[in-house]
């Protein structure tokens, strides 16, 4: 039996293989951040955009950073035209900036604060 002559470079030691192109990937990912941020925009909100928010991500992360972008902007149009998120973002924001955890205490130990009885 002959020794093959083992090398990392691409000479011509041994027998030649052909190999087959491999097909480009398709951008799955990145159609997915811009549908779902269509849908976001125009259908329900509260569910698209959030979809739309990760897979933009996802595509940015794995080189699609055209479609990437595309699905974040329509992320803010979605965000933008729901009143919904927008009210959600604002109450957080309120609840915070306020400090309405000492403002409610009241309440909360009037309602029971949360603690089983």
């Amino acid at each position: 039996m002959s020794k093959i002559p083992l090398q990392l470079s691409g000479g011509e030691a041994g027998p030649q293989r052909t190999q087959r192109p491999q097909p480009a990937p398709t951008p799955v990912s990145g159609w997915l951040a811009v549908v779902f941020g269509l849908l976001g925009i125009f259908g329900p909100t509260l569910f698209f955009t959030p979809l739309a928010f990760i897979f933009s991500f996802i595509a940015i992360f794995r080189g699609q950073g055209g479609l990437g972008f595309v699905g974040l902007i329509l992320v803010a149009g979605g965000i933008l035209t729901s009143p919904i998120i927008m009210g959600l973002m604002g109450l957080g924001a309120m609840f915070v900036f306020f400090d309405w955890q000492e403002i409610l205490k009241p309440l909360y130990d009037m309602i029971g604060g949360g603690m089983d009885i």
